[in-house]
């Protein structure tokens, strides 16, 4: 297997203005595209949104990469903020799109974290509709597996993955 070659394209200005605002937490979302035409990485969203808003910031057939601090309950106790870089990738787009995205994530990734991003967790989903709550959730505190064989027999998922059988993946920063 080859390793898709990284290439280190430039961040705009204002890109780099919002990326401040989320590291400071004045934002908890930023959505970032690629301009093709002069490989340069652009923001094209920058608010505070819900995690159940996530899905409906995503274009149709259009990779994005995403900076999202989610908030949340465990143990009843409200955490502190977790950076989560998401990679949408969905299955149809143009090849284009398609193979400047990945040679330019591990890259962009490293710059974030330079700027004290802090990402925790990095995920890429191919369908906006799987990335829900309860699958964040169990990528940063993974259940004991030892346990739910004792409580339960059998372990069958909630529901499918996608409308379109939509692929999910939990990657190392």
């Amino acid at each position: 297997l080859k390793k898709i070659p990284d290439i280190d394209m430039h961040v705009d200005d204002d890109a780099v203005k919002e990326i401040n605002k989320f590291i400071k937490g004045y934002i908890n979302y930023l959505q970032f595209s690629i301009d093709g035409k002069k490989e340069t990485i652009r923001v094209s969203d920058a608010s505070n949104i819900g995690i159940l808003d996530l899905p409906s910031k995503m274009p149709e057939g259009q990779p994005r990469f995403n900076l999202y601090r989610y908030s949340h309950l465990k143990d009843g106790q409200s955490t502190q903020f977790i950076p989560v870089f998401i990679y949408f990738v969905p299955e149809g787009g143009s090849a284009k799109s398609k193979s400047l995205y990945p040679c330019a994530i591990d890259s962009f990734i490293k710059k974030l974290q330079a700027q004290g991003a802090g990402i925790q967790l990095r995920v890429e989903f191919s369908d906006m509709n799987d990335m829900t709550e309860g699958v964040l959730y169990e990528a940063i505190y993974p259940p004991d597996r030892k346990v739910l064989q004792q409580e339960f027999r059998e372990i069958k998922p909630v529901k499918r993955a996608g409308k379109r059988g939509g692929w999910v993946k939990v990657l190392p920063v």
